[in-house]
């Protein structure tokens, strides 16, 4: 997603680190209530000037907790989606408990919250909406 809909500003600070698996990321669509359905979620990112503000939760995420990049499908309108990348040390950010698998559990899965993370502008992966 960020090779093909990231900014060059995006691709240079993290595409390296990520094929050199320096950085590793998980990609963040579910929700508890909403399962896979992006009209339905919750999550919502309020356009606040130079910076989102960014607040809900995602479900049963691969690699959370482990990963330091959160690429995250959230609204920034009331019929409109966006993707954001957060990081996990963005303050804010936290996580659930690891969920308990029948299996595959060699990769933890967990529930990823935001609260109020101010997530920069240039973190936009494509379009607004």
């Amino acid at each position: 997603m960020i090779d093909i809909h990231g900014t060059d500003f995006l691709k240079e600070k993290y595409l390296n680190k990520m094929t050199k698996f320096e950085l590793f990321s998980s990609y963040c669509l579910t929700e508890s209530d909403s399962g896979s359905d992006a009209q339905s979620m919750k999550s919502f990112a309020k356009d606040n000037g130079d910076h989102f503000v960014l607040s809900g939760s995602k479900a049963f995420i691969s690699g959370a907790g482990s990963s330091d990049l959160y690429i995250v499908m959230c609204k920034t309108g009331e019929k409109e989606v966006s993707c954001l990348l957060v990081e996990k040390s963005m303050p804010g950010v936290s996580f659930g408990a690891n969920e308990h698998k029948l299996g595959w559990n060699v990769q933890p899965t967990r529930v990823v919250n935001f609260d109020e993370v101010k997530v920069p502008k240039e973190n936009l992966i494509g379009k607004k909406g």
